[in-house]
């Protein structure tokens, strides 16, 4: 599943702090926020600098076309929210894709921005004004937003040079002394100061409003309830450390800087400090809560109904207080001392602490949670494995049930895979949404089928299939890209490319300081020199049985980066999109490791591909590839079928075993180097030939 690709201006105004926006991974420390920094200060262009952009920019929307299946008409949704707008007297509201704890992925009640706007990405902007409406994203999204938008929206996509950012829009679009209002819960703390800050320079205000706009005219139009599942424990043998030591460690790292109290608010990060896990957002195993951490007790603040003895025995080691979700804002009324609120925190967590005791940085947990352990190493190769098990032996019945031409559907092959997952010991269903696109749908970055948009498997194109598992012993994320029958040869060469990029970015070695955002071009150079590139992240972090993204990781192009750490596991995915024609993307899950060189004078790190599928060698030019990634591709195919294919006859899938065996036999590349002596040779042979015959 592919990472953001974004820019750090994007950042200011995103509304949401996501994985892979840019979280630090300094070492841990702590320092006081000064009230009122701001994260940037440069000026937004001016408006004679911009250009003016409309409804006219969606090339869908120009007359005479065909709405999209998947278009969504929320023509009435927006006059209900401007309703609401003219009530609160604001010129514009913002509507971020997070919810109150900044998450990518959020539960159904907090689809706020999919419900205003039809757009179910997960991760977006959306701007109404009283008489313009309009939704920023990346390029992940660029496609499916011009497809679900209705034609009232205007499509504002991240990084285009001709495009304004939501600041720049918001002040060529409202007059001077304009309110622009947003729900503080929503945005992050950093965020919200920033363009509060910046948009001065328009004379426009930023105002908190309290209670939703959206959730006050949702609540009257089906807005779901949230899932009441009970929380439950992650065991010691797949958590590999207590709660206990975890939270200790956490307080040590307290006591180091000389702090009171530690606010976390991530879910993700409660759920692993905790050693418990919860189904309240799909796909993410998570549950809705807040906690603080003194050096003497806990406080977690959530549903209590979703509590039962076994989690309250959980705790009996410690001093752990349980609370009512909703008692969090109440708490810190009366929070004293010196808090820690982390970067990722909202405004209104932030608002709600006293200025003189505010130290804002990232979260000491961002860091433990990223570096697994030997059992949550184990854990995720372990996973890993059953996973490709899985994976290989559906990609088997597949390929038999196309070649007989049997009806199958992106849908109702992404389901037939979910089974196939669910049968795997520890299995706890699905990591994200399958994006599962056949031919032009493929070209959709982050396409999910449904009913509207549900096309047929054939052998006519390729069919991209990025999916993952989520298993008490880990979390998997794996992309591969099939043909069913004979691919074109702008098929091979930019697949080829693509997987040559792979293979360059698993086999690098480097020094320990080189930053994440480094080692990205290594994985587009293959594709740059041809003049292609894909429109996102090259990688992302991923959690142990948790998020599919997960912080600090992030292999992307643009922004500062982050160091690696032995234990980190993280995805290396390029790929390459022909627009409404085919997709390519290639995704293992990688495991960074020490590694020893000739002449080692330094900590040097390497990669180790956990994900273990074999990829297509029918869209494999071998004449592309050089000698290193030939040996690589023949080496991990020969470790494919030892490790993947001993399970598969374990568990006595013979039919997978079968089809494995014939995706991994050795490759015999003809590297162009290696075709230059061969031909070199030839010709010396044959001119030898020739002279014995003369004489």
């Amino acid at each position: 599943m592919t990472s953001r690709h974004t820019s750090f201006l994007l950042l200011i105004v995103v509304g949401v702090t996501i994985y892979d926006d840019g979280v630090t991974a300094n070492p841990v420390h702590f320092k006081p926020l000064q009230n009122g920094r701001m994260l940037a200060t440069e000026v937004p262009r001016s408006k004679t600098a911009l250009p003016m952009l409309t409804k006219s920019n969606r090339p869908s929307c120009n007359g005479g076309q065909k709405d999209p299946p998947s278009r969504v008409d929320t023509t009435q949704r927006v006059a209900n929210l401007r309703e609401q707008m003219k009530k609160a007297t604001l010129a514009a509201y913002i509507i971020p894709s997070g919810d109150e704890h900044q998450s990518e992925q959020v539960a159904a009640p907090d689809e706020r921005l999919k419900y205003i706007s039809g757009f179910s990405g997960s991760a977006g902007r959306a701007i109404v004004t009283m008489t313009q409406q309009a939704l920023f994203t990346d390029g992940r999204y660029f496609l499916q937003a011009e497809d679900e938008l209705d034609c009232n929206w205007i499509l504002m996509k991240d990084g285009e040079a001709f495009d304004p950012n939501e600041l720049e829009w918001l002040g060529m679009t409202l007059l001077p002394r304009s309110r622009v209002g947003a729900d503080p819960k929503l945005i992050g703390a950093e965020t919200w100061l920033t363009v509060s800050n910046l948009l001065q320079y328009y004379g426009l205000e930023v105002v908190e409003v309290e209670e939703n706009l959206v959730d006050l005219i949702w609540k009257t139009d089906g807005r779901p309830d949230y899932v009441s599942d009970p929380i439950f424990i992650h065991e010691l043998k797949y958590a590999g450390k207590s709660w206990q030591d975890k939270v200790e460690e956490v307080r040590n790292i307290m006591k180091q800087y000389k702090v009171d109290m530690l606010i976390l608010t991530a879910l993700d990060e409660i759920a692993w400090l905790l050693n418990l896990r919860g189904n309240d957002i799909p796909y993410n195993p998570v549950f809705r809560s807040y906690v603080t951490v003194t050096l003497n007790e806990l406080n977690l603040f959530v549903s209590t109904t979703k509590i039962r003895n076994n989690v309250r025995e959980h705790f009996a080691a410690g001093s752990v207080k349980i609370s009512e979700y909703n008692n969090f804002w109440a708490h810190l009324a009366t929070v004293t001392g010196i808090v820690v609120i982390p970067e990722a925190s909202s405004y209104a967590v932030y608002s709600k602490i006293k200025t003189a005791s505010r130290f804002i940085e990232p979260s000491p947990v961002i860091l433990m949670k990223a570096q697994k352990n030997e059992v949550e190493i184990k854990g995720m190769k372990n996973a890993h494995v059953k996973d490709a098990v899985a994976l290989c032996d559906f990609l088997s019945f597949m390929e038999t049930e196309i070649a007989l031409g049997k009806p199958w559907t992106e849908l109702s092959a992404s389901r037939e895979l979910s089974r196939y997952r669910a049968m795997q010991e520890g299995a706890m269903g699905d990591s994200f949404a399958t994006i599962s696109g056949f031919g032009p749908n493929g070209a959709v970055i982050h396409y999910e089928p449904s009913l509207e948009t549900d096309a047929n498997l054939t052998s006519s194109s390729i069919y991209l299939l990025d999916s993952g598992g989520q298993y008490l012993d880990g979390t998997t994320d794996v992309t591969r890209t099939i043909h069913y029958g004979e691919p074109t040869p702008l098929m091979i060469e930019t697949y080829t490319r693509v997987l040559m990029g792979h293979i360059d970015l698993a086999t690098a070695v480097f020094p320990k300081e080189i930053l994440d955002s480094r080692v990205d071009i290594l994985a587009r150079k293959p594709l740059y020199e041809i003049g292609l590139d894909y429109n996102h992240g090259t990688g992302h972090g991923i959690g142990m049985f948790l998020g599919v993204h997960e912080a600090p990781t992030n292999i992307r192009t643009k922004g500062t980066g982050s160091p690696f750490q032995p234990g980190y596991f993280f995805s290396v995915e390029p790929g390459y999109y022909q627009d409404h024609e085919f997709g390519i993307r290639l995704e293992n899950i990688m495991m960074v490791i020490e590694k020893d060189t000739k002449y080692s004078t330094k900590p040097m790190f390497a990669f180790e591909p956990v994900t273990l599928v074999p990829f297509e060698a029918k869209l494999i030019d071998t004449i592309l590839l050089n000698k290193m990634q030939c040996d690589w591709l023949n080496g991990y195919h020969e470790k494919v079928l030892n490790v993947v294919g001993k399970e598969l006859l374990t568990q006595n899938r013979k039919e997978g075993y079968n089809w494995l065996e014939t995706k991994t036999k050795q490759l015999h590349c003809s590297a162009p180097g290696t075709l230059t002596i061969s031909l070199l040779l030839l010709l010396v042979t044959l001119y030898i030939s020739t002279i014995h015959q003369r004489y």
